[in-house]
């Protein structure tokens, strides 16, 4: 007689393979009443677990990992300094993987259930802004418990920062200083956190009774300087051109938005004045410098170590979310 799997009982419940794993592991994603039946269910098919698999799941290798997209982003490659630095003060080590994400999410998917199914790692942490809801299949097939960094998920634990406040603090620090022409820039991604960005943005807008001119929005789909330099010549060759323009896709593409439109001969602040966002190390030293909504990393950091230990000690506490309140720093350019 053959030896009975997770696969066989799936397929007898009508459910997927990291169901029937997690029934059995007692976890807390699951229902009491889809546990009782996934048992009862193993039992009727003389289900014996492999023994050196359940060896392995309950191994600990005192290892986190951080799940982070493109390093060479100034932002991903300073909020690993500081989850690195909080990891330090730990007995845990920490290993780094890098992800290309696409909107479909194949490749990460690939790495989430590589990393965890070899428990290389305790836990994982995920920096994944595009990460939506209908995603949730991806946590629940993990063996590791996992806490995501900028968003805001109902069925993980979650990092996040008020991005909505922050446009709104921005687009009205603006208008006090006499802006009614705000431009944008953006990166065309899936984002749902950019896309929250902006709606605030014209929302405040709105609330000003004015409204965010579609033409004064510029996107395209990299987070880089050369991005920046695209926005300034769309905002150059416009006969309406905004007064002010805020670079909602961060201090990487703002720093390139400038250098761009200085090289048009333009004066910052005098002909556009421009907020980047994250306030990143080189913020104050670009000539002018910039003025940028600052994310607390540091901070971030220690919430999403802490959080991941707990969760890691007692997997079947209650999800968590913190939010980070976020700060505009004002300096020359705008």
């Amino acid at each position: 007689m053959e030896k009975v799997t997770i696969n066989d009982i799936a397929k007898v419940a009508n459910v997927t393979a990291a169901t029937v794993s997690m029934a059995l592991n007692n976890h807390p994603r699951i229902s009491d009443a889809t546990k009782r039946k996934i048992r009862a269910l193993a039992k009727e098919l003389h289900y014996v677990p492999n023994a050196s698999a359940r060896s392995l799941a309950s191994a600990k290798t005192h290892t986190i990992g951080l799940i982070i997209s493109d390093m060479a982003e100034p932002i991903n490659a300073s909020t690993v300094r500081a989850i690195l630095k909080k990891i330090q003060q730990t007995h845990y080590k920490f290993v780094l993987y890098e992800s290309y994400e696409n909107p479909d999410w194949d490749w990460s998917k690939d790495l989430y259930h590589q990393v965890s199914r070899e428990k290389r790692v305790d836990g994982i942490i995920h920096k994944a802004f595009n990460l939506r809801e209908q995603d949730s299949a991806i946590v629940d097939s993990l063996v590791v418990p996992m806490v995501v960094i900028e968003n805001a998920l109902s069925w993980v634990d979650c990092v996040d920062i008020e991005n909505k406040e922050a446009s709104r603090l921005t687009v009205n620090y603006l208008l006090k200083k006499g802006h009614r022409k705000i431009g944008v820039v953006v990166c065309n991604s899936p984002s749902k956190v950019l896309k929250i960005r902006l709606k605030s943005v014209t929302d405040t807008l709105k609330d000003a009774g004015l409204s965010l001119d579609p033409q004064h929005i510029f996107q395209e789909l990299l987070f880089s300087p050369e991005n920046g330099a695209r926005a300034a010549d769309y905002f150059h060759d416009l006969i309406d051109k905004p007064t002010a323009i805020f670079v909602i896709a961060g201090d990487y593409v703002a720093a390139g938005l400038m250098s761009r439109l200085i090289e048009l001969g333009y004066q910052i602040p005098g002909d556009f004045a421009v907020v980047g966002f994250d306030d990143l190390w080189f913020a104050s030293y670009l000539n002018p410098k910039l003025t940028s909504i600052r994310q607390p990393l540091e901070d971030m950091a220690e919430a999403a170590v802490d959080m991941l230990i707990a969760r890691i000690k007692n997997p079947e506490k209650p999800v968590e979310m913190k939010k980070f309140k976020l700060n505009l720093i004002i300096r020359q350019s705008a």
